[in-house]
């Protein structure tokens, strides 16, 4: 993870946040964020960046000061996969990449017919599979020192 870089959300912070609220799981109270990084072994930037997308849709809460950090902002085993990917708002959807690769030939409009279908089932998909594991999910058996 590359701290100087200001990117938009993407499919990586999907990850990156998964892995941020499992050690908050974990960690059971306030966490500073280089205290994540080192965990996770990335940048304590990146992860307040994504830490702050996470505190606008409740998932976590910020505490500032000397003494500051994040914790969930409810237990684990309530915070759903498909929350965090909400909360994100991934900048670019597949449905997107998939429409902007086609034409406005006449082949490239039936693609995007097919790709809107397509993506739309996708996305029903996915956010069913998501909405079936929880944070706690991440935490069975793991321990961190």
């Amino acid at each position: 993870m590359e701290a100087n870089k200001k990117e938009a959300p993407n499919a990586k912070w999907f990850g990156y946040a998964l892995q941020s609220l499992a050690i908050l799981a974990i960690h059971n109270g306030v966490c500073p964020s280089c205290e994540i990084a080192v965990k996770m072994e990335s940048q304590a930037t990146l992860l307040r960046r994504i830490m702050a997308q996470l505190s606008k849709y409740n998932l976590v809460v910020a505490k500032e000061g000397r003494d500051g950090g994040y914790l969930l902002a409810k237990p684990a085993a309530q915070i759903t996969f498909a929350d965090v990917y909400r909360a994100l708002q991934l900048s670019e959807p597949l449905s997107q990449a998939l429409l902007d690769s086609t034409s406005e030939g006449i082949f490239g409009k039936e693609m995007q017919c097919y790709f809107t279908k397509f993506a739309g089932d996708w996305q029903k998909r996915v956010l069913f599979e998501l909405e079936q594991r929880t944070i706690a999910d991440l935490t069975i058996g793991f321990e961190l020192k």
